[in-house]
């Protein structure tokens, strides 16, 4: 890779900058210390395309200083609004190097097969880098370029953080880095094989998070080498959804801090792909229902308000800008067609099940029932999300007037990654086993 594409990724890193002043707020000083450098990394980029977004609506051009200044601003405003946000418990002690060593090998898979070119998407030559190229020559989201009706396959409506990430990337490195985009899969691979294990080790042993999050990274290696998603909007999509998720099974989500920071990483994949709202709405509906006799009011708002804010930003620049008023379906919306269930759903199957045999979906699933009968309560937050998901997939492959069995089968096992993640999730819920009682010889007797 050359000095472009070098400083094309150091530039992301400098997303960690306008995190800092939330994350190191002392409501998340109890987060482990890589996590928390993710997080921030994490929550900068939410704030970073957000801002950019607002520039694009209000019509100021793109400057790495003021955008990265402006963003710092919002972390600081956030931070207020973490007050008294209070602290979680203590994290259990480190432990499951096997586990670790397992992700380790998940990490160098992707990261090889990557730089072979296998693992490449071709959406990213299609319309990720060239928005994310346009947007960088033009200093803002390039309302023509979106509009031009031979661009169709552009997806003017997308949301933007990924586009406005890259284009962000391109300004400072003086082009867009096709080899430094691919190469996001496995680094954020990684990004998300540090943090998880130390988001969820604040709620379960140290053991049962390593091999949970082990089991998560894994499948989303085979799944993104088998799907290609090198590049395109998936990696960020999972990065944001499991911390996002993460957050909300930890303690901290019962305190305001960690509400707001767990709703800044669902607005991230919110604004990733479209799948991530699905996802997003659905795990903060259960979290929200199984504290409703709380008065969850402020809670919702702060899980909710940012994908509020960030989505409302998007869809009036597309409003002003008469591109788009919200996401636009591939049929007409709730035009069903029923009669294409049965084939749906048997080529949603193959789709899967071709996906390495099946086997990065069948193997959490499998963890996730030998841990039923111990699982937690908490296990239905990510599980809600999953049932959005799937929802919201069988939905969009029944509102089209045509068989969709050939879209199924290049985008089912991009669409539906997350799957495994949220059951390895819900599988690192489960209690311990209680201890059997001993034997009764062996029970002291009564004085």
């Amino acid at each position: 890779m050359s000095g472009g594409g070098v400083l094309w990724l150091g530039t992301l890193l400098l997303l960690a900058l306008p995190g800092a002043p939330l994350l190191m707020h002392p409501a998340f000083a109890r987060i482990p210390s890589l996590a928390r450098a993710v997080l921030a990394g994490a929550a900068g980029a939410v704030l970073v395309s957000f801002t950019m977004t607002v520039f694009a609506l209000l019509g100021i051009p793109w400057s790495l200083p003021a955008i990265l200044a402006v963003a710092a601003v919002l972390s600081f405003l956030l931070r207020r609004a973490a007050l008294g946000g209070g602290v979680a418990a203590a994290p259990s002690a480190r432990g499951g190097w096997l586990a670790s060593a397992l992700s380790a090998v998940s990490v160098s898979a992707a990261f090889l097969a990557t730089a072979a070119g296998s693992a490449s998407s071709p959406d990213l030559i299609f319309f990720w880098g060239p928005k994310a190229q346009r947007f960088a020559l033009s200093r803002t989201v390039d309302a023509a370029y979106l509009g031009d009706p031979s661009l169709a396959y552009m997806h003017a409506y997308y949301p933007p953080l990924v586009t406005n990430l890259y284009a962000l990337a391109s300004m400072a490195a003086g082009r867009m880095s096709w080899t430094a985009a691919t190469l996001l899969f496995p680094l954020l691979l990684a990004a998300l094989a540090a943090a998880l294990p130390g988001l969820l080790r604040m709620g379960v042993p140290a053991a049962r998070a390593a091999a949970a999050a082990a089991l998560a990274v894994g499948a989303i290696a085979v799944i993104g080498m088998e799907a290609d998603i090198a590049g395109n909007g998936e990696m960020p999509l999972l990065l944001f959804e499991a911390t996002g998720v993460g957050l909300l099974l930890s303690p901290l989500a019962a305190a305001a801090g960690g509400q707001l920071l767990a709703g800044l990483m669902l607005a991230g994949a919110v604004t990733a792909k479209i799948e991530g709202l699905p996802l997003a709405l659905g795990a903060i509906a259960v979290w929200l229902w199984m504290r409703r006799a709380s008065r969850p009011w402020g809670a919702g708002l702060r899980l909710l308000g940012p994908t509020l804010l960030s989505l409302g930003a998007w869809f009036a620049f597309g409003a002003a800008r008469h591109l788009f008023l919200g996401y636009e379906g591939e049929g007409r919306f709730l035009d069903f067609h029923p009669e294409y269930a049965g084939v749906m759903f048997r080529a949603l199957a193959r789709a899967l099940a071709t996906t390495a045999y099946g086997l990065p979906y069948l193997v959490p699933f499998l963890c996730l029932l030998a841990a039923a009968r111990r699982i937690d309560a908490s296990a239905a937050i990510p599980l809600g999300g999953m049932a959005a998901l799937v929802a919201f997939g069988v939905f969009v492959y029944l509102d089209r007037p045509s068989d969709p069995t050939p879209w199924i089968a290049w985008s089912a096992p991009r669409v539906f990654s997350p799957v495994p993640m949220l059951l390895a999730l819900a599988a690192a819920r489960a209690r311990a086993a209680p201890a059997p009682p001993a034997p009764e010889a062996a029970r002291p007797s009564r004085p």
